[in-house]
């Protein structure tokens, strides 16, 4: 089984234990995604490019 087909099973499972299927319609998952994208927006959005590659630089060095 691939990590992708492992994922969503874990993903559904998850889904079901919560009871959250009421919650997962096409119109609230766009809208859900939307927000989420917005909020990750937010860190980009006074920044010039050169702040940016300077951060992703500065981070992709501590990974370990």
């Amino acid at each position: 089984m691939s990590d992708l087909k492992k994922l969503i099973e874990l993903v559904e499972k998850h889904r079901i234990e919560r009871d959250q299927k009421q919650f997962h319609k096409p119109k609230d998952l766009a809208i859900s995604l939307s927000l989420e994208a917005a909020e990750v927006l937010e860190h980009f959005q006074w920044k010039s490019n050169e702040q940016i590659q300077d951060y992703v630089n500065r981070k992709g060095r501590n990974r370990g």
